[in-house]
């Protein structure tokens, strides 16, 4: 339920808002992805809007193909610093370095498709031949 008065949600109704389960909401606090979570008195985790954010930051990583590692690699960063002027550089060169992946991958995927459309043609042609030379 959330809280409406302090603005906080506890961990189900964040798990529903970002559509994911709230185990993966554990083990992202528990690596360290979510240092940032509080707790009730009694000990339940409560989040608020900027937990909420950040879950969604941590999808659209995902998304673009960062890795847990990488994601903690550049919260380390921002440890440490405390600004997003060293983290967003580091951030730039990941998406380099992943964008040039799909480049290649993208590149392997044409060469694909190109030699699977010249061999159906010559297996079209083959049967051609084949049912020629039945007629003859």
């Amino acid at each position: 339920m959330q809280d409406q008065s302090e603005g906080y949600m506890q961990i189900g109704e964040l798990a529903r808002r970002v559509g994911i389960s709230t185990r993966t909401i554990r083990y992202y606090e528990e690596i360290g992805l979510m240092s940032t979570v509080k707790r009730t008195e009694n000990g339940k985790r409560i989040y608020t809007q900027a937990d909420y954010q950040r879950i969604r930051f941590i999808q659209k990583l995902k998304c673009l193909g960062l890795s847990l590692a990488e994601m903690l690699e550049l919260e380390d960063i921002y440890r440490i610093h405390r600004t997003n002027e060293k983290v967003l550089p580091r951030l730039i060169e990941l998406l380099d370095e992943h964008l040039a992946r799909v480049d290649d991958r993208i590149n392997q995927l044409e060469q694909l498709k190109k030699e699977i459309q010249e061999y159906r043609e010559r297996m079209v042609k083959k049967l051609q031949e084949l049912s020629e030379s039945k007629l003859k």
